[in-house]
């Protein structure tokens, strides 16, 4: 297997296209993560990364099994420190950000195992590459990252991927303050908070582009002395966002109801929770954090958010749900 492996390893590095293109479509093979080839690609990955990556902008079929070898490889974080510097982070931003990219998704994917290490993390936020005319007029490609996932939502700026993934990336970089600060600060060329840009997921059909953008509004309520601008409605206004997907059909007292948000009134019979207990959580986890300021616990106090949280408790199952419910309710009596 060894002697097979290292001679499809030299024809990835050949000069000609239709050669690299055939040991790709061999290579991704042996990349199926658990397995025996798998361990035994790893040991070689210092080898076969810039190779795959030359290939991701050949044919079509060429393309999509050498994104899917990366996106393997990369499953193991020892490989995702091959892909920590800002040309090989510029070259994956651009396969996703390259109109009618047929691995722009992929490449999403491969995005999203890489930001699980901190050295990928620190280069994506200060990363230039020079602006794309149809996503941003911006050259960072964090701007770019954003508005494409944005805009590109159920295929409308390429008809071949959803971005979904880049949540992910985005829950992931906002681990870090740095990460938290840009999504809460305006951006240079467009006055915008990009935080503003993607909670409106928040209720999203597509798991994975919910899921990423509930991470990353619990992420950025870690920031304290954000908290204000975070709950203001002429600012941020964050939190019908986090309460919408905790809300159910319940009718409410006049008087509870219309000090709410605006957007969590009068949702009808047909609303419905959020129905995955570890998003719910999630969601709670960040009017808990919210909590830990007095700005914070005032602000939910005001827009009767403890009733929202009642009728929510009458028909949690979830344990850690519940105790999460029941840690905010302590925090606003």
């Amino acid at each position: 297997m060894e002697e097979q492996l290292n001679e499809l390893i030299d024809f990835l590095a050949s000069p000609r296209s239709d050669v690299r293109q055939m040991a790709a479509g061999y290579v991704v093979g042996f990349s199926q993560p658990g397995t025996e080839s798998f361990d035994l690609l790893r040991s070689k990955a210092e080898k076969i990364v810039r190779p795959l990556l030359v290939v991701c902008h050949e044919t079509p079929l060429a393309a999509n099994s050498a994104a899917t070898t990366l996106v393997n490889l990369t499953s193991d974080a020892s490989v995702c420190r091959l892909f920590a510097d800002e040309d090989t982070l510029a070259m994956i931003v651009g396969l996703i950000t390259l109109p009618n990219s047929i691995i722009a998704d992929p490449a999403c994917m491969l995005l999203s195992n890489l930001t699980k290490i901190d050295p990928v993390c620190r280069i994506l936020a200060s990363l230039s590459i020079g602006e794309i005319p149809g996503i941003c007029n911006s050259p960072m490609a964090m701007d770019q990252l954003t508005d494409v996932f944005v805009k590109g939502m159920d295929k409308k700026y390429n008809r071949h991927a959803k971005f979904s993934f880049l949540a992910s990336v985005f829950a992931d970089m906002t681990n870090y303050s740095f990460g938290r600060r840009y999504f809460l600060e305006r951006t240079t060329y467009d006055g915008k908070l990009p935080i503003t840009k993607i909670m409106v997921f928040s209720e999203y059909p597509d798991l994975i582009r919910r899921g990423g953008v509930d991470s990353t509004m619990k992420n950025v309520c870690f920031e304290k002395d954000k908290h204000r601008d975070i709950l203001d409605p002429e600012e941020t206004n964050m939190l019908p966002y986090i309460l919408l997907p905790l809300c159910g059909p319940e009718e409410y007292d006049i008087d509870e109801m219309e000090a709410m948000p605006e957007e969590v009134q009068l949702l009808g019979e047909e609303k419905r929770r959020e129905r995955d207990p570890k998003l719910r959580a999630c969601l709670l986890e960040a009017l808990n954090l919210l909590c830990t300021t007095y700005f914070g616990r005032q602000t939910l106090r005001q827009k009767m958010v403890y009733p929202i949280l009642r009728e929510m408790h009458k028909v949690e199952t979830d344990e850690a749900c519940l105790d999460l419910n029941e840690r905010a309710v302590q925090l606003l009596m």
